[in-house]
């Protein structure tokens, strides 16, 4: 399956955009906890469309979160460490790896 790429777009557009997806990951650094984590990616199956928002470097703002919140945005952690932009997204990829090839 190749993913889907799209132009640039504003945060506000991108949910919009994602607002039909099964699923949508903002990966936060005071998201709840693995416990929480662990519940919501279980809920991820094979098939499901899955919107994975990725912040900038030094992560995203409150007013951020609230608004991916308000389309429906799910605020995950990954863990006890802080990722650079760059890594944090094929983190994501790889906890998404492992719970579908494990269903």
């Amino acid at each position: 399956m190749i993913p889907e790429v799209t132009g640039v777009k504003t945060l506000r557009e991108a949910f919009e955009y994602a607002k039909e997806f099964d699923i949508l990951l903002l990966p936060f650094e005071h998201a709840e906890g693995m416990v929480h984590t662990r519940e919501i990616v279980s809920r991820i199956k094979p098939g499901m469309k899955v919107g994975i928002f990725i912040g900038p470097e030094g992560g995203f703002e409150d007013g951020e979160v609230e608004l991916g919140e308000s389309y429906g945005a799910h605020t995950i952690t990954l863990g006890k460490r802080i990722l650079r932009t760059e890594t944090a997204g094929l983190f994501v990829l790889s906890v998404l790896g492992y719970q579908l090839e494990s269903v």
